[in-house]
């Protein structure tokens, strides 16, 4: 059962299949970036996209995020170990990857799969 919670995340959320993916990244370019290559392959949203401004797409009012994506320059080969994230009060799943990689939309995927 999810808690109410202050904690603020810096990051955008895209929902695939119902489920909702957070996508933290140091870099907002990295994190657009992502964002409109998942946009791409079928999702939906709103999006600030650099020099042309805010886009609106339909959306979602609510979805439960299932699936946490933190960038990295580079992702490790393996995974050292099953890492989540505590969100009002929900423990989410966190992957690690570089999120300007080509197949970096398609590891979320997966990810969302293996993590179902």
């Amino acid at each position: 059962m999810a808690e109410l919670s202050s904690e603020a995340i810096l990051g955008a959320c895209v929902a695939i299949g119902g489920r909702g993916v957070l996508i933290e990244a140091r870099d907002e370019a990295q994190r657009t970036d992502l964002l409109l290559r998942l946009l791409d392959r079928g999702t939906a949203g709103r999006v600030e996209i650099r020099g042309i401004g805010s886009v609106e797409l339909p959306c979602l009012a609510e979805v439960p995020v299932a699936l946490i994506a933190g960038g990295l320059d580079t992702a490790p080969r393996l995974p050292e170990d099953r890492r989540s994230q505590r969100i009002a009060g929900v423990d989410v799943p966190v992957i690690a990857l570089a999120p300007s990689e080509p197949a970096a939309p398609i590891k979320i995927e997966y990810a969302l799969k293996a993590f179902a």
